[in-house]
């Protein structure tokens, strides 16, 4: 039996589980007479301008970036290279998805899309960014160490901080007392799926653990769903799935643990329930999704 007499906490962080996906992440230098077709993906991008000049056509509305510009184009937003300049330009694309609900909240509470190169949200990331450009020129050439693709990871997760405090300074919004309820909240229902993590069980009712929330943040439950529904746009409890599935492809990504074993580490009582679950989610089955993002990697 452990011992825990005498013994004091001076600190404590919250464990990292973030999946993150990083494509398309590219160094192109392009001449005065490139252009790229209008087009959209689910993924967000930053464009950073290395070199020269350029026209991005976002959502109908043309922004000239210049040498240091970045721009920050939201997943479904049509955007298009209308011209460069009179001698081309380089630019550094980074395309990215996130599999964590309140990071992408955070973000969308953002909807500014140019950021120009004295502007501190570019001063915040130009360390990061300058990192990953240099990996990706040296990756053209060679294939990147594991120390080396390390550092391709330590360099997102740096770029990942950086953007949302970069946001948050630069929209100056403080949140409303409902944003600020609702999030703590999401903080509890993520706790749940800690939970669920640590003791391989799903609470045995949803009014359980809603009632356990809404005890906390002294409202009644309905008060619970409302405001939560009012700031993300969906129940306490599609929040939870959502959570859960997350989980569930950072677990298939970044580990090589079996689908039961996963499975059985999310709640599920059988490996067929988990599946018919994460193909009514995703469309595909738990080992079909696996497959997919290794060979896109």
């Amino acid at each position: 039996m452990s011992n825990t007499a005498g013994q004091v906490d001076l600190g404590r962080l919250p464990d990292v589980r973030v999946a993150f996906q990083l494509m398309g992440l590219h160094v192109r230098k392009v001449d005065a007479h490139w252009t790229y077709r209008s087009h959209e993906h689910p993924m967000y991008e930053l464009h950073w301008v290395v070199d020269g000049e350029m026209d991005m056509i976002i959502n109908g509305e043309t922004y000239h970036q210049q040498k240091g510009d970045l721009l920050f184009i939201r997943p479904g937003v049509t955007h298009s290279c209308k011209n460069a300049g009179p001698q081309g330009f380089t630019y550094f694309s980074v395309h990215f998805s996130v599999y964590d609900t309140a990071f992408s909240k955070e973000l969308e509470r953002y909807q500014d899309v140019y950021y120009p190169a004295y502007s501190p949200l570019v001063g915040g990331l130009s360390p990061a960014l300058t990192a990953l450009y240099d990996l990706a020129v040296e990756h053209l050439h060679k294939s990147l160490t594991a120390s080396k693709r390390m550092k391709v990871h330590a360099a997102v997760f740096e770029l990942l901080g950086s953007l949302v405090e970069q946001l948050s300074l630069h929209d100056s919004a403080s949140l409303s007392r409902k944003e600020t309820i609702a999030l703590r909240i999401a903080e509890m229902i993520e706790d749940s799926v800690r939970f669920i993590l640590y003791h391989d069980q799903v609470p045995d009712q949803q009014k359980t653990w809603i009632h356990d929330i809404a005890k906390a943040v002294k409202m009644s439950p309905s008060q619970v769903n409302r405001v939560f529904r009012d700031v993300y746009g969906k129940a306490p409890r599609a929040f939870m799935s959502e959570t859960l599935l997350n989980e569930a492809k950072r677990l298939l990504h970044q580990t090589d643990l079996t689908v039961d074993h996963i499975a059985m580490m999310l709640g599920y009582k059988t490996n067929a329930h988990f599946s018919r679950q994460f193909k009514r989610w995703t469309g595909a089955t738990p080992s079909e999704h696996r497959t997919l993002s290794r060979q896109r990697t």
